[in-house]
């Protein structure tokens, strides 16, 4: 009976020793990915670059040498003299970040992850040129240059790109994106995440965890 009952707690031994072992082996194989997840700055740098805004939308230009102020000599001008371009064209606009090694930080506290990225911004913009629609009005004196419409073209594209590069909502919006899928990203190694974009308008402050 007591051979038994040693046979017994022998195989009961084992197979808690055989449990344990599995169980610590599981978690220091989970702990070591964790790591390797967090220090890999080339991982990190995907998933931001996975958070560009892509904008679509229609940009439109006017250039007139009329004053339309109802004066004689403008109702003369827009007689003989009138030179109006209206160009109207569909643009793509695509904000993130532009990250280089020396622009991505990740600083570790306890469970919480400091991440710093560079500031979003316009990374390109491209002119429908396919696309393009145009009128024109001229005087019965007023003659064109060949060049004309490549030159409105031009500046209309300057013009646009200006506007869209210090657009606040779109860049805004962009920062939000990133955050939310960095957040996301990490949420299942068990971190939790602070994204700063440099240079900062304010310190972020580390939450303990």
């Amino acid at each position: 009976m007591s051979q038994t009952i040693r046979l017994i707690t022998g195989l009961i031994v084992i197979i808690a020793l055989v449990f344990m072992g599995y169980y610590l082996g599981k978690n220091n194989g989970a702990n070591a990915v964790r790591s390797q997840v967090i220090e890999n700055y080339s991982f990190v740098r995907q998933i931001a670059e996975l958070g560009a805004l892509e904008v679509n939308g229609v940009t439109n230009f006017k250039s007139t040498n009329l004053a339309n102020d109802g004066s004689i000599s403008d109702r003369l001008k827009k007689l003989f003299l009138e030179q109006t371009v209206h160009l109207s064209l569909p643009y793509t606009a695509k904000y993130g970040v532009d990250l280089q090694d020396s622009s991505l930080k990740i600083t570790r506290q306890d469970s919480i992850l400091l991440i710093e990225l560079p500031r979003p911004k316009l990374l390109s913009f491209e002119l429908r040129l396919d696309k393009l629609d145009a009128s024109s009005r001229a005087g019965w004196l007023s003659s064109s240059s060949p060049d004309l419409y490549t030159d409105f073209q031009k500046q209309l594209y300057a013009e646009s790109r200006a506007q869209l590069a210090s657009n606040g909502t779109y860049l805004a919006q962009t920062e939000a994106g990133i955050i939310a899928l960095l957040k996301s990203y990490f949420k299942v190694t068990g971190f939790g995440v602070v994204c700063q974009f440099t240079p900062p308008t304010t310190t972020v402050q580390l939450p303990k965890g």
